[in-house]
């Protein structure tokens, strides 16, 4: 699993969890998820998300979002341990220009502090 990486498993509501950032000097990296986007209470995204239409990645098939509030710092070792014994399932990566749009929306979004600096650790 690198940067880009895709996997199931991280919550129970399954979530598709996104690898945001490379991993940092702690092994640490930032991961994030999409949900659901929608009207009113169905949508868990601020006025910062980023809307993903059905065909950008293989996995949403309505309209979704990255939910930057929800995203978090994660030992990239224990990643890689539980997609390897099978409690993480691995899905297909998302594009470089699919993961330049998330980098940069966390940039401008609520994630935590800690997410964004190890984002902007890898654009310069």
């Amino acid at each position: 699993m690198n940067i880009g990486g895709t996997f199931f498993g991280l919550d129970e509501r399954g979530h598709l969890w996104i690898i945001a950032s490379q991993e940092i000097d702690d092994g640490n990296v930032a991961v994030v998820n999409f949900t659901t986007h929608g009207p009113g209470e169905r949508s868990h995204c601020s006025n910062h998300c980023l809307v993903v239409a059905p065909g950008e990645h293989s996995y949403p098939s309505h309209e979704s979002c990255i939910y930057f509030r929800g995203a978090q710092m994660m030992d990239i070792g224990l990643i890689r341990e539980r997609v390897a014994s099978g409690r993480y399932e691995a899905h297909d990566p998302v594009s470089p220009e699919l993961l330049e749009r998330i980098q940069l929306g966390a940039l401008t979004s609520d994630a935590p502090e800690a997410v964004k600096a190890a984002i902007r650790r890898d654009m310069g």
